[in-house]
């Protein structure tokens, strides 16, 4: 052996510290030398693996060639140079790049092969991984649900996927190397100049927002973009990784909603505009029917056309009422109902309350009670209007379903929230009862107990509804309790600021004041002024009638006539007169305009204003204080509210 291998090939260091095995065979493959390095790629020590042979202690495969194609190629060449697998000690196996040879004595003839042998498995491993990696990538770059691109530091697209291309329309030829603002919707291109300077000066690296862009076809497109910037390993702007998804189907819903939004309030804008219009125009001839009658009733009339002429006017104010309920539920649907909450006589509301449904009561012989318990206070800050509306509305319906028995109102008062007065009413009745499949539907618009032509109470079904939504406003709460032909309680509880009453006394003093002028208005009469008053009213019959009931109370009043705010102006300017009646809605000049233009006057600046409307609303009372007028008179006009205006201002 030794005479057939060179002793240089044994003692050569270089050949020993090799990081790649060297592995020396004879002819036969059997190994004569075998390096450190082959120990520690293959777990063989030298002295286990000398003599052996190759076949079969590396069981070398490859799956292209074979030993003879190898050996050719050797034999040919001189060299063989490939990847294989092999098995080390403990059978892993291995991949080995090699390069093989055959060895020569000094002369010339072959002796043996040495192989150089490196273990590539973990590197072939790693790139495997990487290959696989990089295979992963481009299949979810190319199939990902969103747009993906690579833009570079100037914006133009480096790289970019399927849904990208058949988003915009273009094949990747024709995107790559153009910038992605050519493609953008021109108010929307600075959205990424101002994002890539912004994440170039190191401001900010990431951002999503909504763009433009123009496809081949030259459609609109509404894309969200992700964009961000790619660092490199020195921390250096490379380039920008940009997600586009495409929500043009979410703008377009979007779009029509909003338009749907805006056609319905505009439709519930005209439906209110147009009830608040039908509520002017079924006031208008109402303030005629219910004037006129209540100016009939003051005259000599037998016991049977009295009679009559209530009738008349108890069913004008019937009409009245649902005219009423109609435009509040309006304004609640609308969103325009609001409080005017002022220092009001708690006690007074309740009696008033009481008031309109006492006649009824008596009518049907059943008893309507007030339970009053202690600490109720006397004044509390409130809308009272409303308030009262609440009141009626729940008393006239326990009066109207009681045929037998009574009605009662409590009223208990405890400690609330943040110093307020916790005010607690309860409506018992002992009428016809609410049915357990009724009570799902109480607060609902237009819904009735009574739907079909036997029915016997009447009504518009929007009472309970408004009195809901008044007391949501009010932040108060309404529960019922009822049992079918036994009764119905509602109950409902409101907080408010309660006031000390001397702070109030002269808000007392006017009420004792108006309570002993109602109490005297048959024997109020005017009869020794005679002051000039200016009615102000577009429509003939009501201006005949305002005149018919002022002359009522101050049989010599000069009354002038004025058709619309711009003649008002003008006979205001020729003559002060000491009192004005003006209508809001007029044609050339309305209410609102005239009264203006006559507190510019230096006369105007004293002399009582007041408004008359088919409005009842607080909006509309608030535009008449606004541009300077004094008092407010709504259609039909009371008789009694008339009464104390005119001896207010005209009593000297």
């Amino acid at each position: 052996m030794e005479n057939l291998i060179p002793s240089e090939v044994y003692s050569s260091l270089v050949l020993q510290y090799l990081y790649d095995a060297v592995i020396v065979t004879d002819l036969e493959f059997k190994v004569t030398s075998w390096n450190l390095a082959a120990e520690r790629i293959y777990g063989f020590t030298a002295d286990e693996v000398i003599g052996q042979s190759t076949v079969t202690l590396l069981k070398t495969e490859q799956t292209n060639t074979t030993r003879a194609s190898r050996l050719s190629e050797l034999q040919t060449k001189g060299i063989w140079q490939g990847e294989v697998f092999q098995y080390d000690k403990e059978s892993r196996k291995l991949k080995i790049r090699s390069a093989a040879s055959f060895l020569k004595d000094k002369s010339g003839k072959t002796i043996g092969l040495i192989a150089i042998n490196r273990d590539i498995t973990e590197e072939n491993e790693i790139q495997e991984e990487l290959a696989d990696s990089e295979e992963r990538f481009r299949m979810s770059f190319d199939n990902a649900g969103i747009g993906v691109c690579f833009l570079d530091l100037n914006g133009r697209f480096i790289k970019v996927n399927k849904k990208l291309e058949a988003m915009l329309g273009y094949s990747e030829r024709e995107l790559i190397g153009r910038r992605s603002n050519e493609f953008a919707y021109e108010e929307d291109k600075q959205l990424f100049e101002s994002f890539r300077e912004s994440a170039i000066g190191g401001a900010k690296e990431s951002i999503t927002y909504e763009k433009r862009f123009y496809s081949k076809e030259k459609n609109i497109l509404w894309v969200e973009i992700s964009n961000t910037l790619v660092k490199d390993r020195n921390g250096e702007p490379s380039y920008f990784v940009v997600h586009l998804n495409d929500i043009t189907g979410r703008k377009n819903a979007e779009f029509h909603l909003l338009n749907a939004k805006k056609e319905a309030e505009r439709a519930n804008e005209a439906k209110s505009e147009f009830v608040a219009n039908m509520s002017h125009e079924i006031r208008t001839p109402l303030n005629g029917v219910i004037g006129f009658n209540e100016l009939l009733l003051t005259t000599n009339l037998d016991s049977d056309q009295k009679e009559y002429v209530k009738n008349a006017i108890s069913s004008a104010h019937g009409l009245l009422g649902i005219i009423n309920d109609v435009l509040d539920i309006s304004k609640i649907e609308a969103g325009k109902l609001v409080l005017n909450e002022v220092t009001s006589n708690l006690k007074q509301i309740i009696k008033d309350s009481l008031g309109v449904l006492k006649w009824k009561a008596n009518e049907k012989g059943i008893e309507l009670r007030l339970d009053e318990g202690p600490d109720v206070p006397e004044i509390i800050f409130v809308d009272a209007t409303r308030l009262r509306q609440i009141l009626i509305n729940l008393l006239g319906n326990a009066v109207k379903f009681t045929e037998v028995g009574g009605v009662v109102l409590k009223v208990a008062a405890s400690s609330g929230e943040n110093q307020k007065t916790k005010l607690e009413f309860t409506i018992t009745d002992t009428g016809i009862g609410i049915p357990e499949e009724h009570k799902s539907h109480l607060f609902q618009s237009f819904w009735q107990g009574e739907s079909n032509s036997t029915r016997r109470y009447g009504g518009t079904g929007l009472g309970l509804r408004i009195t809901k939504s008044l007391l949501d406003l009010m932040g108060g709460q309404i529960e019922f309790h009822s049992e079918h032909g036994v009764g119905t309680e509602f109950r409902f509880v409101i907080e408010c600021s309660s006031v000390d009453q001397t702070t109030h006394q002269s808000s007392q003093d006017e009420n004792e004041y108006q309570n002993e002028l109602l109490a005297q208005l048959d024997q109020s009469v005017l009869s020794e002024v005679s002051p000039y008053i200016l009615v102000v009213e577009d429509n003939e019959m009501n201006r005949n009638l305002l005149k018919r009931m002022i002359q009522k109370y101050i049989p010599n009043a000069r009354i002038k006539e004025a058709v619309d705010g711009l003649e008002a102006v003008r006979f205001f300017h020729e003559s002060t007169p000491d009192l004005v009646f003006m209508d809001v809605q007029m044609p050339n000049m309305d209410g609102l305009e005239a009264a203006t233009e006559i507190r510019k006057q230096q006369a105007g600046t004293s002399v009582p204003i007041v408004a008359l409307t088919a409005g009842a609303l607080y909006e509309e009372r608030k535009k008449c204080f606004e541009v300077g007028m004094d008092q407010f008179l709504t259609k039909p006009i009371d008789i009694l509210a008339l009464n104390q205006i005119l001896f207010h201002y005209l009593n000297q």
